[in-house]
């Protein structure tokens, strides 16, 4: 059976709230943890390709722990649109936007007071985090505090850094957001988003020619950038502040569910690998960055078992697509690796290579293990 991930997911998490009744008969809402990874083709995972050259021990772990989807389907074949669906629940179309946003420009595909999948949860009283690349556009101001509503360097050009961003995550249902506007590594924007504001501000511009060069480089703009902001370590970045939040939240709520969308950079072009898992694989660096990948999975799920939630917590891995055109072309000739298989067509196609993906759900006592 074909499974769309926001037609499945959406009504998963609705199925988490029991109705309303007494409180003294009502069970313990789920925690919720949602892992969206970027560009992951369905054959970059172990458990889903015999043939995979890139060890995933703990999505594979992941796997064999809850149920794993076989015919699950991104609701588009590019970042923006699949992200708009997963938090609204509405057909990607609906946004109007056929493409991506690749810089400052907004504002928010989620207009203001539409219901979101953080807000419903809220308003069940839990905690709501999202860390991680949002991709669903925001509004910058420039310093005449007219907003910025085209993308490009020019514009980013433009940015008031003093002015609050109005319709960011925290502005549609996210008790707490720390992100990047766009993909991390590739727009015109190199800068955290700490809530609604960028507490450091870009000061200089992207030097390319200090980044590694490899197949798997491209994709990145010479746009500005912030003093420590290091391409390389954006997941692990991304990583540590999942973890903080999870720990605040079981020590200062100890008694109430939390709902925490980790956004990934990994694994979206440029393959910018922390400096710890460079030729960790035998496939390279893009090989590298999936292992990247497969690590920060391993380790929230570490943090839910270290903090003793692990049973109490429905996880959900999927990806927004397939896989890049330059990663299959180029994995498949230098290390017999392809990220669709087994399927034809990659991101951007409307062959199934494009949109079937990766989907793996772990809830503990509701969803049989090794399904």
């Amino acid at each position: 059976m074909r499974f769309s991930i926001t037609t499945l997911v959406v009504p998963l998490l609705i199925a988490a709230l029991p109705a309303q009744h007494d409180d003294s008969k009502r069970r313990r809402l789920p925690n919720i943890l949602l892992i969206l990874a970027d560009d992951l083709g369905y054959g970059d995972v172990g458990c889903y390709n015999d043939a995979c050259k890139v060890p995933t021990p703990n999505l594979d772990r992941l796997a064999q722990q809850g149920m794993r989807f076989t015919d699950a389907h991104s609701p588009s074949t590019v970042c923006t649109p699949t992200r708009y669906s997963v938090l609204t629940g509405r057909m990607a179309f609906r946004t109007g936007l056929r493409g991506v946003f690749t810089g400052a420009g907004g504002p928010c595909l989620i207009e203001e007071g539409r219901l979101t999948l953080p807000q419903m949860l809220r308003e069940k009283g839990y905690s709501t985090g999202c860390f991680g690349k949002w991709h669903i556009g925001l509004t910058f101001f420039d310093k005449g505090g007219k907003p910025i509503l085209k993308s490009g360097r020019q514009h980013v050009e433009r940015i008031d850094y003093s002015k609050a961003i109005p319709d960011g995550p925290i502005h549609r249902g996210f008790d707490r957001f720390f992100g990047t506007a766009c993909c991390p590594t590739t727009d015109w924007l190199y800068a955290f988003i700490d809530g609604d504001r960028i507490p450091v501000p870009p000061t200089g511009v992207l030097d390319k020619k200090s980044l590694p060069k490899h197949p798997y480089s491209r994709d990145n703009r010479r746009g500005f950038i912030a003093e420590g902001f290091d391409l390389e370590e954006v997941d692990l970045v991304f990583l540590k502040k999942s973890q903080e939040f999870l720990r605040s939240h079981v020590a200062k709520r100890p008694d109430e569910p939390f709902f925490l969308f980790h956004s990934m950079q990994a694994v979206h072009l440029p393959s910018f690998p922390s400096d710890r898992f460079k030729g960790k694989t035998k496939a390279g660096p893009h090989g590298d960055f999936l292992f990247e990948m497969d690590f920060v999975v391993g380790e929230l799920m570490k943090t839910l078992q270290e903090l003793k939630v692990a049973k109490d917590t429905l996880v959900i891995f999927t990806s927004d697509n397939g896989p890049e055109v330059t990663t299959v072309i180029h994995m498949r000739k230098d290390h017999a690796h392809d990220g669709a298989r087994p399927w034809r067509g990659m991101k951007r196609d409307q062959w199934e290579g494009g949109h079937r993906v990766p989907l793996i759900v772990r809830w503990p006592s509701i969803v049989e293990a090794g399904t």
